[in-house]
């Protein structure tokens, strides 16, 4: 029987980011999407059940199904949605690169399927007891792929670098929680952070957190013209890099000289190629032009549902989708309009109307599958209550507002849902939309902002990065993430007690209590998070995807 559709369980460690220690224990799940109707316990993409699909073999006496096995070498072809933005790990934020990258860059640690910290190049690793250092032991013998050793100079490099604010890489904010990088010996090197940090695991587990060669960094040095974006993709995975042609594709090949036996590429090559039209990525799949292709639109996923030579998969990501406010506005101090607007957004509706089903209610300012992640009871949909409420705050004429988007499709649909919704309690919401870019300049410079749709989803996995960014009082604009300007003072100590305790069970209820604070205030309206949703030829196995939306292909082959 082919296998339509599988939900992409996501476990969540219990203890991978606080002890001090580097051991994980086992994790629990989220619940999977009514959207699907069958679920998998990994978001491994794996192949149908062959025996129910294959011909019996005729030269068999007891003419039992034989199952096809996988075949290694060929080519695989990916169908992605823009072109990355750069082949530096450390110099991009997008989820597009990060695949890309992930094919042939390695860190210290990295996040498995289920959002567990693994070790890579490092073989170990502990922290202080007061949890302001952490020190990795790393893997002895690997080498870059330009013949350079991978050794804790290397580590030490790379992270100088990257956090030098001079060198203008896009990740220098991410790691500026480092004081400094001590090289212990050959193999073993220590990162001090500037204050207590218990989550720096799940930083070093972060896809930017992948080792270049010295080599590499040392030409940049020399010349500062040399476009190390585009020619320095040089580190220790299982595909080297051959080229980049603008608008047409990026190939990466096996490297032979892996270092991991166990997981040695299966494919000689893989091809991404950016298509940004997503019904023609859609059909370059039907034709066998592409293998994969993400992210799949809802439209079309439900079309792929029936067709017998593809593979849909959907799962819910880490991404939170919000209504955020500006504080400094006095139309959203009084609690009561707050609370109104989050009872009138009917988010069952949103979700079957603009989403296809596919996604689920935000019960929280993080999703289910992030460390640290405490549910909340969510704002149900009663627009008589909310307009009570209404009538009970400072507002109760209600008031105009401008709700801020992004020009796609998707952002635009969930824009102009809420417009719609909160007109019924007196909110007159004029949508303007703008390129991504530019959006994010905007709300950066923090001028003008009334009312604007976020998405946010923490690439360490963790509620420390997945909370402080957005509600912390010192990360309001400009530059920071806070563009609603939300202060709470309470909430700043919390952060800075929980980040700075060794006790992993104070942290996870500190984390939790913040949580139900933030929910409560509601300095959102608080929507959905959707599904990942990709597709693949059912020929193609071997992969699995994150729910950060990074997809890996390291260990892809064909029956």
């Amino acid at each position: 029987m082919k296998m339509k559709q599988v939900g992409l369980s996501v476990a969540v460690s219990l203890a991978v980011l606080l002890a001090a220690c580097s051991s994980n224990d086992d994790a629990g799940t989220t619940e999977n999407d009514p959207a699907t109707n069958e679920a998998n316990t990994s978001n491994e993409v794996v192949d149908n059940e062959a025996e129910a699909a294959n011909e019996p073999n005729e030269e068999e006496d007891n003419n039992e199904p034989v199952a096809e096995e996988p075949s290694e070498g060929g080519e695989v072809v990916v169908g992605i949605e823009a072109e990355p933005t750069s082949m530096d790990p450390h110099n991009t934020t997008d989820s597009v690169s990060a695949t890309v990258q992930s094919t042939m860059y390695e860190g210290l640690l990295r996040f498995d399927e289920s959002m567990e910290i693994v070790n890579v190049l490092a073989e170990d690793y502990d922290y202080s007891d007061d949890a302001t250092a952490i020190t990795f032991y790393l893997r002895e013998g690997v080498e870059f792929h330009d013949g350079t050793p991978f050794n804790a100079e290397a580590v030490k490099t790379n992270f100088d670098y990257v956090r030098d604010e001079e060198n203008g890489l896009a990740r220098a904010s991410f790691f500026s929680f480092i004081e400094d990088v001590t090289v212990d010996d050959e193999y073993t090197v220590t990162v001090t952070a500037t204050e207590p940090n218990s989550a720096m695991a799940a930083y070093m587990a972060h896809s930017s957190a992948g080792m270049k060669s010295v080599d590499e960094i040392q030409k940049k040095i020399d010349d500062p013209d040399y476009n190390i974006d585009r020619e320095g993709a040089v580190g220790t995975g299982p595909f080297q890099f051959v080229e980049w042609r603008d608008g047409e594709h990026v190939v990466v090949e096996k490297f032979d000289g892996y270092w991991n036996d166990e997981e040695l590429a299966k494919v000689d090559q893989i091809t991404f190629r950016p298509v940004q039209e997503a019904a023609t990525r859609v059909n370059m799949l039907r034709t066998g032009e592409v293998d994969i292709v993400f992210p799949v639109p809802t439209l079309d996923a439900s079309e792929l549902e029936n067709d017998e030579d593809i593979d849909l998969y959907t799962g819910p990501t880490t991404d939170t989708f919000y209504i955020g406010m500006n504080f400094q506005e006095d139309k959203y101090q009084d609690i009561n309009v707050r609370h109104a607007m989050n009872h009138a957004v009917d988010k069952d509706g949103l979700i079957a109307q603009v989403l296809d089903g596919y996604g689920t209610i935000v019960d929280s300012a993080i999703a289910p599958n992030i460390y640290g992640y405490a549910s909340q009871p969510i704002y149900e949909y009663d627009v008589d209550l909310a307009q009570e409420l209404m009538a009970d705050s400072d507002q109760p004429d209600g008031f105009s507002a401008t709700l801020w988007t992004r020009n796609s499709t998707e952002f635009i649909s969930v824009a102009e849902y809420v417009a719609i919704q909160l007109a019924e309690i007196g909110i007159d919401i004029e949508v303007q939309a703008f390129e991504s870019g530019t959006l994010f300049d905007m709300l950066d410079a923090g001028e003008g902002t009334d009312l604007f749709i976020g998405r946010w989803s923490p690439g360490t996995g963790e509620a420390d990065y997945g909370l402080r960014p957005n509600f912390a009082s010192d990360r309001v604009p400009p530059n920071f993430n806070n563009s609603g300007f939300y202060i709470n003072e309470e909430l700043d100590g919390m952060f800075d007690d929980a980040i700075s305790t060794p006790d992993e069970d104070e942290a996870l209820e500190t984390y939790a209590d913040i949580q139900e604070i933030i929910y409560q205030d509601a300095p959102w309206v608080f929507l959905h998070i959707p599904d990942a949703i990709i597709a693949k030829d059912r020929d193609l196995v071997g992969i699995y995807v994150l729910p950060t939306g990074a997809v890996n292909l390291n260990l892809a082959e064909f029956n």
